[in-house]
């Protein structure tokens, strides 16, 4: 049996993001297949803080060994969001980059020291993203093949040059779209040891489209965003082209997710928080379509979860990600700013034959490319090569 250790920043139910969620469903199902896989992580539930939330200890969630260490430093993110716009502000010299990461977190030394003391109990290390101090720092503890999924996306800590020994110390990347497998192909320069995997999709298949809708009381139609609610995810032009959206179509704003930033207090703005996943999902088969304004995206799992639910997206043009996703399906229309968010809109609630048609090309799509068998199958293979080797 394939002994795998798991190296990711925050682990277990409750944990929301989406490195974090593909960890936990690959590990999970990389168990089921036959590997013996465990996890080292942190005690932190959420990436704001590190606050520690979760018992250290040893711990196992749906088959999968659990090791959790604490966190010795919590992040003021207001801070840690100056000290970085200023770090990025300067010029690559006058930088101190091992301490960019030593402020990004999760500072957890016990981690870093299991790693260092234990890895001889492993044949294979999975890392999972790029951006946070395990990885950054965990991969040179580990005398072990490695493979990283980098989840990444073109923003600046990707050009450090401490990333690049992130980029090149794993005998093999994991990638979840040609998107990014380009990207980090440009940027480092990388030809070798280099899998596009993807990433799976849950596919219920009984789902009730009522539920979401009994649940939150919405009885007209609505558009749906589902994820973080923070800067950066190119919310901003959303509020902005909704306002006017409103005056042309009666149709609402449903918000689901993490609440960090101020909404605006807009008739037909709906903000419904954190709801259970089988909700989740009605409420993505019951939207008239669903949007995706994040122009920073390594997967973006939650077009997928649309498109299985034969919803069609409208997502934002500068994230070559999902410019992938809806060029590759069909399932969807892109946009570039508010003015054609705006008219991109209006042509989707007009046009319900357009919609069913986005609708059944975005489902297909998920069941040609991200069934779970597959990608399991492709991972494990991987493994098992690196293993031996």
């Amino acid at each position: 049996m394939i002994r795998v250790g798991a190296v990711v920043q925050r682990y277990g139910e409750g944990v929301v993001g989406g490195a974090e969620t593909l960890a936990r469903d690959v590990c999970e199902r990389l168990n089921a297949s036959g590997c013996d896989v465990t996890v080292f992580t942190t005690t932190a539930l959420d990436y704001v803080s590190w606050a520690n939330e979760f018992v250290p200890g040893e711990s196992i969630l749906r088959g999968v060994r659990i090791l959790r260490f604490p966190v010795v430093k919590q992040r003021d993110i207001d801070a840690f969001n100056r000290f970085s716009a200023e770090f990025f502000e300067a010029v690559p010299q006058d930088r101190d980059e091992r301490q960019w990461i030593l402020e990004q977190g999760p500072q957890s030394p016990d981690l870093l020291r299991a790693l260092e003391t234990d890895y001889r109990d492993y044949d294979v290390f999975l890392f999972f993203t790029y951006l946070y101090l395990p990885t950054v720092l965990g991969m040179d503890k580990v005398d072990r093949p490695i493979a990283l999924f980098p989840t990444a996306h073109d923003e600046p800590p990707l050009y450090l040059k401490i990333m690049r020994r992130v980029f090149e110390r794993p005998e093999r990347l994991f990638f979840l779209t040609g998107a990014e497998q380009e990207l980090v192909q440009r940027v480092f320069g990388r030809s070798q040891g280099m899998e596009l995997v993807r990433t799976g999709v849950n596919l219920p298949a009984d789902i009730d489209p009522e539920m979401f809708r009994r649940n939150q009381f919405i009885f007209g139609a609505y558009m749906l965003y589902a994820g973080r609610i923070e800067r950066g995810k190119g919310l901003e032009e959303v509020f902005d082209a909704y306002s006017s959206l409103r005056r042309h179509h009666l149709v609402d704003l449903v918000l689901l997710g993490r609440r960090l930033m101020e909404i605006p207090e807009v008739e037909g703005i709906r903000y419904a928080g954190f709801v259970s996943e089988p909700e989740k999902l009605s409420a993505f088969r019951g939207a008239v379509f669903s949007l995706q304004p994040s122009p920073l995206e390594s997967l973006s799992i939650t077009t997928l979860e649309s498109f299985a639910q034969g919803t069609p997206v409208l997502a934002n043009r500068r994230s070559p990600v999902l410019a992938e996703h809806v060029n590759l399906s069909g399932g969807g229309l892109l946009y570039a700013d508010p003015g054609e968010l705006e008219s991109e809109a209006s042509r989707l609630f007009s046009s319900p034959g357009l919609r069913r048609r986005m609708g059944e090309k975005g489902r297909a799509y998920v069941y040609r490319h991200f069934d779970w068998e597959r990608v399991i199958q492709s991972i494990r293979a991987a493994i098992v090569q690196l293993a031996e080797n």
